[in-house]
């Protein structure tokens, strides 16, 4: 008799998600745009038609043609130039914003999980305090304040994601914390740990 051999958890998992990912049309679609996104930030590192920071006020607003495939811009730009260029900072940005957002969120989202009681409700009424300020009035009180520059729409951005980890960290977390694993490894902490008298009375001090 033939022995069926159990396929593995990674043949499994990983081939599964793919057949089914690539029949999802909305992930394909994004797919295709972040490659597009990525794809034209490396070519503007070593190519680009015009030079994006040449102003040529002559030739401003043009259609599309051979020359400016993409047409100029009220400066006489060109337009192609500049989304190429544009994607490098479309990038850096998003990826270093949502990176202070999921450093710092994460870890607020944890303590307030972890501590309970007046820390959390401290970090909660802050983020909720920070959600009351859109993204784009922090960057701008902060351009008024340090100037123009994108360091300074990158915290912005970074800033006003912070409260959204948070909230999905902790709220992540306790359900983490009410599960009976969890339980169980508090009660075998408590059990393990020595009790007072029972420290007293091994060294021969009076409790």
């Amino acid at each position: 008799m033939s022995t069926v051999t159990a396929p593995s958890a990674a043949a499994l998992t990983v081939p599964g998600f793919w057949r089914r990912a690539l029949h999802h049309r909305s992930f394909v679609l994004g797919g295709v745009l972040t490659l597009l996104l990525l794809l034209a930030a490396a070519v503007s590192l070593v190519w680009t038609p015009w030079s994006p920071y040449d102003m040529d006020m002559a030739n401003k607003l043009k259609p599309p043609s051979g020359a400016h495939w993409l047409g100029t811009d009220t400066y006489g730009r060109d337009v192609a130039s500049l989304l190429l260029v544009g994607a490098r900072a479309s990038i850096l940005v998003g990826v270093i914003a949502v990176g202070i957002g999921l450093v710092v969120g994460t870890a607020l989202g944890l303590l307030a999980a972890a501590r309970r009681g007046w820390v959390e409700e401290a970090i909660m009424r802050l983020t909720d305090f920070s959600l009351a300020f859109p993204a784009i009035l922090s960057a701008i009180m902060m351009t008024a304040v340090f100037g123009a520059g994108i360091v300074n729409a990158i915290i912005a951005i970074g800033i006003y994601n912070i409260p959204t980890f948070a909230r999905i960290t902790r709220a992540s977390a306790n359900a983490i914390w009410s599960r009976e694993y969890v339980a169980a490894a508090r009660a075998a902490a408590r059990a393990s740990s020595p009790s007072p008298c029972s420290t007293c009375c091994r060294t021969s001090r009076p409790c």
